[in-house]
């Protein structure tokens, strides 16, 4: 069962979801099966504007995660955010939140975040929903949101991919537990291998940002999984606060977005749901404490 709310122009969840939580599939009839539909009117700035639902979708996420943290970033420099009705899925989902049969319909990996859209898209994975944003942003947000050279969108995808591959994955080693103490160890030395790696594709360009002058997708990738790194690494484990981010191409980056009103927001978020496991003592409860004191690991990098 998932509770609802009504939203202007957004589908009701139940109906998304009921029964067996139906999303719209990605295919689409063939031509010769779709009814004959009246000839689009010409489309103008000010016809888009009235013509553009009210929302966009469901974001089920919670404001600690990282991943979900990328989206609402994008969202907010597209000037898509306020179209978006952020759910936190363990309140929406009874029997189980984001582990429920209902939550696995509308993302099978049951992770977060996940974009229910307003015509019932599921759309799961944090990239996969950012591309759909920058679909759905207007002309002008997303271009001022690409990188303006070969170089810097090339550096942007790849600075991306090598987060989602290659660091993602292995964040854990951070805040989750209990873990074999090898194993986390061995995580946070490649935690700090590949922060040097994202520091030297960050550095390629001139300007403030991962691709350069420009803002992008590239940053709202990088800076929230940075706000993990720059308060768990030195409070938890030692590390120096250079060392934190990988060297000073990344910390140029992540001071330029925590400086942008809508990162500055973001980071609030980020960093006020860390604060909270912190209040909570999520680090001694999930061993992180008693691991960093065995002195046979090397622990800060």
């Amino acid at each position: 069962t998932i509770k609802t709310s009504v939203y202007p122009g957004l589908i009701d969840a139940r109906a998304a979801l009921e029964p067996r939580a139906r999303c719209t599939s990605l295919s689409s009839p063939t031509a010769s099966s779709r009814p004959s539909a009246p000839r689009a009117r010409r489309a103008t700035p000010q016809r888009a504007a009235t013509l553009r639902p009210r929302a966009l979708g469901t974001l089920y996420d919670v404001p600690v995660s990282n991943n979900g943290a990328r989206c609402r970033l994008l969202a907010r420099w597209l000037g898509l955010y306020d179209d978006l009705v952020l759910t936190n899925p363990n309140d929406a989902f009874a029997d189980g939140g984001i582990k429920s049969a209902a939550y696995a319909e509308i993302n099978p990996q049951l992770k977060m975040p996940t974009l229910v859209a307003a015509n019932g898209l599921c759309v799961p994975e944090s990239e996969v929903i950012n591309a759909y944003l920058m679909d759905a942003a207007s002309e002008g947000a997303r271009r001022l949101a690409t990188p303006k050279t070969i170089e810097g969108r090339t550096n942007g995808a790849l600075a991306t991919r090598t987060h989602d591959q290659y660091l993602v994955p292995i964040q854990g080693a951070m805040y989750r537990g209990p873990m074999d103490r090898a194993t986390r160890a061995t995580q946070l030395a490649e935690i700090a291998r590949q922060l040097r790696i994202l520091d030297e594709i960050c550095g390629r360009e001139d300007g403030d940002y991962v691709a350069g002058e420009t803002k992008s997708a590239a940053d709202a990738a990088l800076f929230p999984t940075l706000i993990f790194c720059d308060f768990l690494l030195p409070t938890y484990f030692g590390w120096s606060e250079g060392a934190a981010l990988g060297g000073a191409n990344l910390r140029r980056m992540y001071e330029a977005v925590k400086r942008d009103p809508d990162g500055a927001k973001t980071y609030d978020e980020v960093r006020g749901g860390l604060e909270a496991w912190e209040s909570a003592g999520r680090f001694e409860k999930v061993g992180i404490v008693d691991d960093v004191a065995d002195a046979s690991f090397q622990w800060s990098f």
